[in-house]
């Protein structure tokens, strides 16, 4: 059973047309919200997985300060 809640959120007008931009056909406010936070829980996702093998990998690189003083420059 789908579960609503009344919720009222005052917009500045800007925010306003680009969320009804977002918006297609036939979709509600809250399918673009919904959308846009299980995009942005999937961004989350996929840069705290970039940044761990960054830091695994990390040793794998050289600083850029050191390859400068390494090259003299």
């Amino acid at each position: 059973m789908l579960r609503l809640c009344i919720v009222t959120v005052t917009l500045n007008k800007e925010v306003a047309e680009k969320l009804e931009k977002l918006r297609r056909e036939g979709k509600t406010l809250s399918d673009v919200i919904k959308r846009i936070v299980e995009t942005y829980e999937e961004l989350e996702d996929y840069i705290d997985e970039k940044w761990g093998k960054l830091q695994r990998d990390k040793e794998k690189f050289i600083d850029l300060e050191d390859y400068a003083s390494s090259r003299g420059l």
